[in-house]
């Protein structure tokens, strides 16, 4: 069995809920880096993980490390590699490039010039090249710190975050990959009832019905970067989907999303009919007049950061949900994500857990309560 090296790629904070999660899928040597994970494994490892996996981004595969001094060196790097012994010229390909070096500035010129490198690696044995295209059928990953650079194969294309069921996004969408992080870092499991009292395009419920179900999350997608390789095994692959699409689970699920909003709440329901979730409850209701009919659940927030939904007074706003928490929902457990700092410490509990993590380009808290 041939092991690979591989590097997954996730949101910060999410590193050691993806640790955990790719143990199961066969990943072996896992070290924990900032915003992925370096593993070890087989060809199916990399199938496994790209079908299978809730908080990974992309799946990539280291090919080789060496020193560049220069764009030369740069240029000469990349062609070493005998690209057609990879792909076909006529698949589509695109260079995507991460850069820490005072040498390298330019981006837009590395990713140029890695472009020409394996485009004239073709054109040296076919007297053509392939095509660069931004919807590509797979990519090239270049990483440049100080003057080490890796090429990598990346072997997921579109992040994984596009689940293909959000048909209204709204206007703060969550990350489909954060929502399902988050909701692994608050332990809900079924059938503890779950509540997103501002539930916006539904992402928290629909992240939390799927991983409740055990539906793979990309059982939507139908492409991959991976299987647009020479190497690609379609059967192994066919087999790992047919394997997971049969692993259904019936738990009993107890999901309520609410919005003050009623048409946001009717688009939240539009993203569940084409997948099936009809178990999603969603009620047109405003949180700050809504009393609890269970003792005990998760609440999950993503309430306004007074970014792109401005608030009119964002202090008064948070201290409004702790009071509202700590007067209606004792027995349960609240968390909250948010990126206005100061807005968070006037909900006036102390939260038993904290997380960094970052939503988009905005760092954030996602705290959590217990209610007494």
């Amino acid at each position: 069995m041939n092991m690979n090296t591989y590097l997954i790629k996730t949101l910060h904070g999410l590193e050691q809920v993806l640790a955990d999660e790719l143990k199961p899928l066969g990943a072996q040597s896992i070290e924990i880096l900032t915003r992925a994970v370096k593993c070890s494994g087989d060809q199916e490892l990399a199938y496994r993980v790209n079908y299978l996996s809730r908080t990974a981004l992309s799946v990539l595969q280291p090919m080789v490390t060496g020193t560049v001094e220069n764009e030369q060196d740069l240029y000469d790097f990349v062609y070493e590699i005998d690209w057609y012994h990879h792909f076909t010229i006529e698949k589509t390909f695109l260079i995507d490039v991460v850069c820490f070096s005072e040498t390298f500035r330019n981006t837009l010129y590395v990713a140029q010039k890695s472009k020409d490198a394996v485009a004239d690696k073709f054109r040296s044995k076919y007297n053509k090249r392939p095509s660069v295209r931004k919807d590509s059928d797979l990519r090239i990953n270049i990483y440049i710190r100080d003057n080490e650079c890796t090429i990598s194969r990346d072997l997921t294309g579109k992040p994984l975050f596009h689940r293909g069921y959000r048909i209204f996004k709204g206007e703060a969408p969550i990350n489909e990959v954060l929502a399902s992080g988050l909701l692994k870092l608050t332990g809900w499991t079924p059938p503890q009832p779950l509540v997103d009292p501002m539930c916006g395009s539904g992402t928290f419920l629909i992240e939390a019905a799927s991983q409740a179900l055990n539906r793979p999350p990309q059982f939507l997608r139908t492409d991959f970067a991976l299987m647009h390789y020479l190497d690609f095994n379609r059967r192994s692959w066919q087999r790992i989907r047919d394997e997971a699409d049969q692993q259904d689970l019936h738990p009993d699920l107890s999901l309520l999303g609410m919005d003050l909003d009623g048409q946001v709440v009717r688009m939240a329901r539009k993203n569940t009919v084409g997948i099936d979730l009809q178990m999603i409850e969603w009620k047109k209701k405003d949180f700050f007049s809504w009393d609890p009919d269970r003792e005990t659940g998760c609440l999950i927030f993503n309430p306004p950061y007074d970014e792109r939904l401005e608030l009119d007074d964002a202090i008064d706003f948070y201290r409004k949900i702790g009071d509202h928490l700590k007067h209606h929902f004792a027995g349960w457990q609240a968390w909250i994500i948010s990126s206005h700092l100061k807005a968070l410490k006037h909900i006036g509990l102390k939260p038993k857990r904290k997380h960094v993590v970052y939503n988009g380009p905005l760092e954030c808290r996602f705290l959590g309560f217990n209610l007494y």
